[in-house]
């Protein structure tokens, strides 16, 4: 279901790209602007994304990464350097 939601709402932004270069969009006798068209598709998707658990979704795949990157951390070997390298020039 999330896939479905974020495949409409791309869907969308594209749609409204595509129409903002044809012509300007006028509600109420008001030009709206491409920021405001995009913000409205982002609203009216915002409860799909909701029920779809895109929240979670989010936070699996951070949590995912943090444990990747963490064990790389963990586990990485540096190369020894000696002393000479680590020394700062007098000015």
């Amino acid at each position: 279901m999330l896939l479905v939601a974020l495949a409409v709402f791309f869907g969308a932004c594209y749609i409204l790209y595509l129409r903002t270069l044809q012509s300007k969009f006028v509600l109420f006798g008001r030009e709206v602007s491409p920021a405001h068209q995009y913000a409205l598709a982002g609203g009216v998707s915002f409860p799909f994304f909701w029920l779809a658990g895109a929240g979670s979704a989010v936070f699996w795949v951070l949590g995912a990464t943090l444990v990747v990157i963490g064990s790389h951390a963990a586990f990485h070997q540096t190369e020894a350097v000696d002393g000479e390298e680590l020394q700062m020039e007098a000015v």
